[in-house]
């Protein structure tokens, strides 16, 4: 269908929609739950795609918090990603969980975007099934992992996503591969001025962190390994039997992250043998490094064109200075070269499964802090309800050329499979392993 029809029959449905979403937004930054624990903010999405015609398989598989909602008929199978959980002490007041990270913004976008493209496919009497993943714990860098190892994504033709954020741009270079390990010491507890009977846990702990900051030293210079210790002790005169620290590790691809993991488990394994204790370590979960699609990236980059970057009025400006005091807008797209990021996204590993096409939308002011409750006080704003339907509109666009032009969809996946010759996808799970908790 010609650019000029799609553009209309999409900002049509969206304008329709727009107050519908940004009270689904809303009430999921105030609802602001953690990873793995988002039942009700899954719920309010979910439910705004049921009230729309869209059969939701809700949970998804054995997770409580994942579901699937589909509308339409046979292929292709189109399917756009949701995140919606919040991240701890990014709230209003100290210690409250907040949407440090915009990921209201980001479910309800992709549910608008879900809407307009099926709306539009229905209109014009076209073939194919547009998807929504409703994809939990982004941020503990898991969801997406759990939900592809029990056979998500792999039946969809292609997919898009996007993301909140300061600027306007499409984004095909993805974060870093990384690893997230858990490591338990098992000790013996003593009185502390007995400390000779015992084996202290935690001592193991200790002396692995010192062997990571040694190897620190020894590895390339993207990589990047941080930890924080869980469980170390009760009292400082009792000696630990049990301590637990969690580390990350991460690297430009899965062979490096492969390489500095076997490296630090050396490391872990040393540790209990010069301290008399015994190791665990689990790996709760990992991500591959983004899979590029050229294709995919400019038929989003068109759309993008097409649809403009989000409108800044004087009183975004007003509101946001409040905030922050020298704040500003993006308000173009952004023309800077993509490079690899140092952050990591479960979005990434799903980029090996299929086609996969991702931007970013303004929806906060420049210069403000991601993770932060700088962030969060901006994703109620008008300005950030306007970059989601921005957002929704684009990729509504893209979705709807996937499912209508077949040889579009041709050539995205002629890519896809030439860069994923002889590659076979490795959940880098176990089978029957649970999803993480916030706090392993």
């Amino acid at each position: 269908m010609n650019s000029k029809r799609k553009k209309a029959l999409i900002k049509k449905i969206l304008c329709r929609e727009a107050a519908a979403v940004g009270n689904v937004t809303d009430t999921i930054a105030d609802l602001a739950e953690p990873g793995f624990q988002e039942h009700r903010s899954a719920g309010v999405l979910a439910s705004y795609l049921a009230e729309r015609g869209f059969k939701v398989e809700f949970p998804w598989s054995h997770i409580p918090t994942a579901f699937k909602a589909s509308k339409g008929k046979g292929r292709p199978v189109i399917s756009v990603l949701a995140e919606y959980d919040a991240l701890p002490n990014c709230g209003a007041e100290e210690g409250q969980w907040g949407h440090g990270c915009g990921h209201n913004l980001l479910g309800g976008g992709a549910a608008a975007a879900a809407v307009a493209a099926a709306g539009v496919l229905q209109e014009i009497k076209s073939p194919g099934t547009v998807v929504m993943w409703g994809c939990p714990a982004e941020e503990i860098i898991a969801g997406k992992v759990y939900m592809a190892r029990d056979g998500a994504f792999k039946g969809d033709d292609a997919i898009v996503g996007w993301h909140p954020s300061t600027e306007n741009s499409v984004s095909t270079k993805g974060g870093s591969s990384l690893d997230s390990l858990l490591f338990e010491y098992f000790g013996k507890t003593a009185h502390g001025a007995g400390a000779h009977a015992g084996r202290s846990a935690l001592d193991g702990v200790m002396l692995l962190d010192v062997a990571a900051n040694y190897l620190r030293e020894h590895v390339p210079e993207n990589v990047r390994i941080h930890m924080c210790i869980l469980n170390g002790g009760e009292a400082p005169n009792v000696v630990p039997a049990y301590a637990k620290v969690w580390y990350y590790v991460r690297g430009k691809d899965r062979k490096q992250v492969d390489e500095v993991r076997q490296r630090l488990i050396a490391c872990a394994k040393g540790a209990a043998q010069a301290t008399g204790t015994k190791m665990k370590v689990k790996r709760l979960t990992g991500v591959y490094s983004r899979l590029e699609n050229d294709v995919m990236a400019a038929q989003i980059q068109a759309n993008f064109r097409l649809f403009g970057t989000p409108r800044v009025t004087e009183a975004d400006k007003r509101k946001v200075k409040r905030l922050i005091k020298k704040a500003g807008f993006n308000t173009g797209l952004s023309k800077k070269k993509n490079s690899q990021g140092r952050g990591s996204s479960d979005e990434d590993s799903v980029s090996w499964l299929a086609p996969f096409g991702r931007i970013n939308v303004a929806c906060v002011a420049k210069g403000t802090t991601g993770h932060h409750r700088d962030y969060s006080a901006q994703v109620k704003l008008p300005f950030a309800h306007r970059g989601m339907l921005k957002a929704a509109e684009i990729m509504a666009g893209c979705m709807v050329d996937l499912a209508t032009n077949r040889k579009l969809l041709d050539k995205a996946r002629a890519e896809f499979k030439k860069r994923t010759k002889k590659f076979k996808y490795d959940p880098l799970i176990p089978k029957r392993q649970k999803p993480p908790t916030v706090n392993p």
